[in-house]
């Protein structure tokens, strides 16, 4: 990874970003970083952008709410082909296209949006006819009896009954509120009137059977799809000269934001205004209708391309384009202006200079108007990191990812990408071993591999793992060969290879056939048959899983030491891996140990099986007794794996190993973070990246007193001849120049 200078004019700033970031080759350094982001040249365009990403947004929304999904592009090298022909042909400045996207932008949300309020406003109506259905429905058993107060149609209806102590006239209220403010809606009115009315509060429900619904009635969903629940509630309350109980009633239907409807008080009204009500249903269902067509035409129109080479919709082709202008304009705001000159530095991996400078001649030739850009190498800043970049294909490119998701290694550590390419298949093969379950993965990954182009043209479900085709097959291939190895096939077993026991006789037990029989492959389909079948398999899983989980372990604390030695850390080498791999050893790394000393004692043969240790037990004595081997009792008496039958030799390596382990826990913990605290508190306050020098002159001083450095340094210590060497090389020709 090299560290590079950069100087363009402030004029063609905009074209040489643009160039540099479709690339895809270089990473700027911010040299803004004291400054605020809203005082930065170019803070203007990135907000500019920003609120088109929320007009973009906004519509999407809208979208998805009218059951519009949107198709993303993943083509983005041909997006980028494509912005370039639209570029090419306008007779305008390239940078100036952001307006023209803009006012675009603006105009479909303006037009969206007020086809949204004038669906909202018809909706709104329409629930309101249906609501007045309900409400007559629900109060038809209680007002559809002949009275000859006739009819009302206001929001109080009037009418009467007789008492047992005279005549007593009541007026209605009726109307729809929220289900959720319904409770509340009754205990104010009980607490405000103090039981001087009657109220019923009766639920909507429009799943109801048909046989209890007199009329098709259902609610429309307003643009932000909210289904609201509603209540129909109804009001009796006495009539009096004051009228003080009817404004009571009305504040507080006011505050619950209800609808209110007049009630007819006899049958010919009722049935009169339920026609009048059905003929404005059906109405305003058709403006309903029309104003939802119009709106799925502003939707439709955002779902097709722009051009016909395009294959992705015109909604992505805004939000792509804006997320570019975004991005080039966040870059432009990490160079440093001087006048009209902008001065950058960026890191880029040296294999890639010379096409960083050729798409830099080629800019230069092919729009005469833009002056060629000076980008010339320079020295790294002390105490800065690179940035990692790994070139991967489409093979290495899924285990890579999966590797940077626990952690993206540092520049020039050691890449445990191509090391997950192996052991990732394996150990998932380990977990997944069967082979019916693991065919399938096979074939399908090798099915993916084969028709990935066509998969691709045609854009189906299946495009999405197409990324990771090769790694499915991969694991399909592993859990195949593992299953092959457990003899395992749909949880039955396979009898492929022949068994080394036979039968003699029904129900006695099976006989090897030959002392020297030995199994071609995978485990004896014998084992199935077994009464202690579970305890076999599990015990060999797991002392399988024990070995290849501590290799693993192994190989990540090898990396490290690599990685060490490479950056030349003693600190690291000494207080990290040292005691790591001594504790990983004397620990799981002697488990691994006992288990294959145990898998070579012929038990059974001349060792009583009866005799032989459980190593969970050993480690578990390992912690509890100080390593001390329990030889068990005469009864039941228990072989050591090595050493003396009375267990004093394993007694006395494992206390070894006890003790070794213990003394490298406090070396992993304690002595690289004191280190490091203490170089920090003396190590002088240094800026990560020093501003770029702008006078000529005092360029070449700097150059003089690296290279009068550089000698001192080569006569005091010759053992860093190589190192310097190149870097001596480079700053004489820089002065010579």
């Amino acid at each position: 990874m090299g560290y590079y200078h950069i100087v363009m004019s402030r004029e063609n700033a905009w074209e040489i970003m643009n160039e540099l970031g479709e690339l895809s080759a270089v990473e700027f350094v911010d040299l803004n970083q004291n400054e605020q982001v809203l005082t930065r040249p170019y803070s203007t365009y990135i907000k500019r952008c920003e609120e088109i990403e929320l007009k973009i947004q906004s519509m999407e929304q809208t979208m998805l709410k009218f059951n519009r999904p949107i198709e993303r592009c993943t083509e983005y090298k041909a997006f980028l082909k494509s912005q370039r022909d639209i570029l090419k042909q306008r007779n305008k400045a390239e940078h100036t296209y952001l307006e023209e996207i803009e006012a675009e932008v603006d105009e479909r949300l303006t037009t969206l949006n007020n086809q949204l309020k004038y669906y909202d406003s018809a909706v709104d109506d329409y629930n309101k006819v249906i609501e007045n259905l309900y409400v007559l429905e629900e109060a038809r058993i209680y007002f559809s009896h002949e009275n000859s107060g006739g009819h009302a149609h206001d929001e109080e209806s009037k009418g009467s009954f007789e008492a047992s102590h005279g005549l007593i006239k009541f007026d209605y209220l009726a109307g729809v509120i929220d289900r959720s403010d319904s409770q509340r809606f009754r205990r104010v009115l009980h607490r405000t009137l103090h039981g001087m009315v009657w109220t019923t509060l009766i639920d909507i429900e429009t799943d109801r059977h048909e046989s209890k619904r007199s009329l098709e009635k259902e609610f429309a969903m307003e643009s932000k799809s909210e289904n609201k629940k509603r209540t129909v509630f109804l009001i009796a309350y006495p009539r009096g000269e004051s009228n003080i109980v009817k404004e009571k009633l009305h504040k507080i239907t006011d505050s619950f934001g209800a609808n209110k409807y007049g009630i007819p008080t006899d049958k010919p009204s009722f049935e009169s205004r339920i026609a009048e009500l059905q003929t404005q249903r059906r109405e305003k269902f058709k403006i309903l209708g029309v104003t939802r067509e119009h709106i799925e035409l502003q939707l439709e129109s955002l779902l097709l391309p722009n051009l016909q080479n395009e294959t992705w919709p015109a909604i992505e082709n805004y939000r792509l384009f804006v997320l570019k202008e975004k991005t080039t304009y966040h870059n432009l705001n990490k160079l440093k202006e001087q006048n009209s000159i902008l001065q950058g530095a960026l890191w880029c991996p040296t294999l890639l200079e010379d096409e960083v400078r050729k798409t830099l001649d080629d800019l230069a030739n092919s729009k005469p108007h833009i002056t060629k850009p000076e980008f010339s190498f320079a020295e790294k800043p002390e105490r800065v990191q690179p940035p990692t970049y790994f070139r991967t294909n489409d093979f290495s490119a899924p285990f890579q990812e999966i590797v940077n998701t626990y952690g993206v290694p540092r520049y020039r550590e050691v890449n445990p990408g191509l090391f997950t390419i192996a052991s990732f298949p394996f150990l998932f093969g380990v977990m997944f071993g069967d082979i019916g379950h693991g065919l399938i993965i096979f074939v399908f990954g090798l099915f993916l591999c084969f028709k990935n182009s066509e998969i691709l043209r045609e854009k189906g479900p299946l495009a999405g793992l197409l990324s990771a085709r090769y790694l499915l097959a991969m694991m399909g291939f592993f859990a195949l060969y593992c299953g092959l190895i457990y003899n395992d096939f749909m949880a039955l077993p396979l009898d492929i290879f022949g068994s080394c026991y036979e039968e003699n006789g029904e129900g006695e037990a099976r006989t090897r056939k030959d002392d020297r029989c030995v199994y071609s492959f995978g485990l004896d389909p014998v084992w199935y048959d077994a009464s202690n079948e579970l305890t076999f398999f599990n015990s060999f899983k797991m002392k399988m899983a024990i070995i290849l989980g501590v290799s693993q372990m192994m190989l990540g604390t090898m990396l490290k030491m690599v990685n060490a030695i490479h950056f030349r850390s003693a600190l690291d080498f000494f207080f990290e891996w040292m005691p790591q791999i001594v504790f990983l050893s004397c620990t799981f790394g002697y488990m691994v140990v006992l288990i294959f000393i145990k898998w070579a004692t012929p038990y059974g043969v001349s060792i009583p099986t009866s005799e032989a240790p459980a190593i969970i037990n050993i480690f578990i004595n390992f912690a509890l007794k100080a390593g001390k081997f329990d030889v068990g009792t005469e009864k039941a008496p228990i072989r050591p794996l090595y050493g003396e039958l009375d267990g004093s030799t394993q007694s006395k390596v494992q206390q070894a190993l006890l003790i070794i382990s213990m003394v490298c826990v406090p070396l992993m913990l304690l002595p690289k973070p004191l280190i490091l605290s203490a170089m920090h508190k003396k190590a002088p306050s240094k800026k990560e990246y020093e501003p770029i020098v702008e006078e000529e002159k005092a360029s070449l001083i700097h150059g003089k007193d690296v290279i009068i450095a550089s000698f001192c340094i080569l006569y005091l210590n010759t053992s860093y001849f190589h190192l310097y060497r190149k870097k001596l090389i480079q700053e004489v020709s820089q002065c010579n120049q």
